[in-house]
């Protein structure tokens, strides 16, 4: 089921119990962030905050892909359409298999991301949206943070649909965080070498589909919103900008439209990032300036509260960003790879890779090809474990990891390797330029071992014929044992 807006899917979300509305007044000064932050840690349902001090009409909505106790990964299975209490294997395979069949975007004539038209200096206003600020000590306050920045290279032939940060300087102006390899910054270098302005759209509080794809790494020249179609399975209507040449969601919340001039840069950040620290730093960055708004009646503004893992960034790329590893692992390069899953609770700096070892160049061959692709450069510790353990399931990864890798000859640490800049352990220098390094945890049984050198594995599933396995499970609940 694809949603038309997000409006219909924060129904869906009620719908499941995986929202909270909050009706009494709250401040967007910290207490929006605070509670947000605080909805993450405890894994709580998704906060829609109805009335917004100094904002009549306006909502906020947070943590909106962030994971539940009720449901590990139901908000993210509702986005995609999928049923609430789908499994991690359940979202993966589909959205493996929907991203498959793109299909291209649709214009049309209105949208009501245009019921209010917003234009000139005298009017646009940034401070009229009701951006948070969101962890003390933040640059400012963030209009950005779980939305689309929209952009076009110069031949005109590739329309990046992109996920950074943006921080208010002014009324009539942002600031973005763009890392070296993003896409969009790719883009802004083509404009930056001609000393021409660059045209984007920010398009906030999309159908979820268009925010999902927004913050996954699909591959250099593809039009994310050919890959929105396909997992939503129809379509995506976009309308045509007042003031630039782009189209954005026609059913988005808000839309800010405007020019980058690449030789303008202003301070900003910090900002609580999803590593789970200050991140970034207050550097000087390129500045976005605004020339048109427009909204919708009553908007509603979603926002994330990163910090500490688990949190929304972990949770969508524990599963998309690692589907697009995955397919370009063994669909393109012919890796025999099971899964590939970046670990949540590391903050997706620690991946897990399930595969069989056809020799003993393999797990370096493996990890060098995951480390030279865009979603791969996130993978600082990578894992690598056979077909029998589940990558998901930390407890049988931590016991692959303890008791199948060498303490000296299956690590294998590579210097002078793309970090992203966000990770807390480069130092100043490393960061202008990601100089970082990346370490493989090779935890497979090694490939010339003879057979009889490997342990057979102690557990319920090895130990015990399958009928004494059914006998036990069937009398499990009659022997007062609980859920087997």
């Amino acid at each position: 089921m694809a949603y038309p807006d997000l409006r219909a899917w924060i129904a869906e979300l009620e719908r499941h119990g995986e929202l909270a509305r909050v009706r009494r007044e709250v401040d967007w000064n910290l207490e929006i962030g605070a509670i947000t932050r605080r909805i993450c840690e405890t894994q709580g349902p998704a906060p829609l905050f109805e009335t917004v001090k100094g904002y009549p009409g306006c909502r906020i909505l947070g943590a909106p892909v962030a994971m539940s106790k009720k449901h590990r990964y139901g908000r993210l299975a509702l986005s995609l359409g999928l049923p609430v209490d789908s499994s991690f294997r359940e979202i993966f395979e589909f959205y493996l298999a929907r991203r498959k069949n793109r299909i291209a975007p649709i214009e049309v004539s209105a949208g009501s991301c245009q019921e209010n038209v917003i234009l000139g200096a005298d009017d646009v206003d940034l401070f009229k949206l009701p951006a948070p600020y969101i962890h003390d000590g933040d640059g400012g306050r963030y209009l950005g943070t779980w939305h689309v920045v929209i952009s076009r290279n110069l031949r005109g032939d590739w329309t990046n649909y992109g996920m950074y940060r943006l921080m208010i300087h002014d009324r009539r102006h942002l600031g973005i965080n763009l890392g070296l390899l993003q896409h969009l910054y790719l883009q802004y270098q083509e404009y930056a070498e001609q000393n021409r302005p660059m045209e984007f759209a920010a398009a906030i509080g999309v159908e979820p589909v268009t925010a999902l794809i927004g913050a996954t790494s699909v591959g250099e020249g593809v039009n994310e919103a050919e890959v929105i179609g396909g997992v939503r399975g129809e379509p995506l209507e976009v309308v045509r900008c007042k003031t630039v040449d782009l189209c954005v969601p026609a059913t988005a919340e808000i839309v800010i439209e405007g020019t980058i001039d690449p030789r303008e840069r202003k301070d900003e950040g910090p900002f609580g990032e999803y590593v789970g620290y200050r991140a970034g730093g207050k550097n000087p960055r390129p500045v976005l300036k605004v020339q048109a708004i427009t909204h919708r009646n009553n908007p509603i503004l979603p926002m994330c509260a990163l910090g500490t893992p688990i949190d929304d960034v972990h949770t969508l790329h524990s599963v998309l960003e690692a589907a697009e590893v995955f397919e370009e692992l063994r669909d393109s390069k012919g890796f025999p790879v099971e899964c590939v899953y970046p670990v949540p609770e590391a903050a997706g700096h620690l991946w897990a890779v399930s595969t069989d070892v056809p020799d003993k160049t393999y797990p370096r061959r493996l990890a060098m090809a995951l480390w030279a692709m865009k979603g791969g450069r996130y993978a600082d510790y990578l894992v690598l474990v056979n077909k029998d353990v589940d990558v998901t399931d930390l407890r049988e990864l931590l016991w692959a990891m303890a008791t199948r890798a060498h303490p000296v000859r299956d690590l294998w640490p590579v210097e002078h390797l793309y970090s992203t800049l966000l990770v807390p352990w480069l130092t100043p220098e490393e960061r202008k330029t990601g100089d970082g390094a990346h370490v493989l945890i090779d935890a497979t049984w090694p490939a010339d071992w003879p057979k009889d050198w490997i342990p057979e594995v102690s557990s319920f599933k090895t130990m015990w014929p399958e009928e004494v396995q059914r006998k036990v499970l069937q009398n499990w609940r009659e022997d007062g044992l609980g859920n087997p």
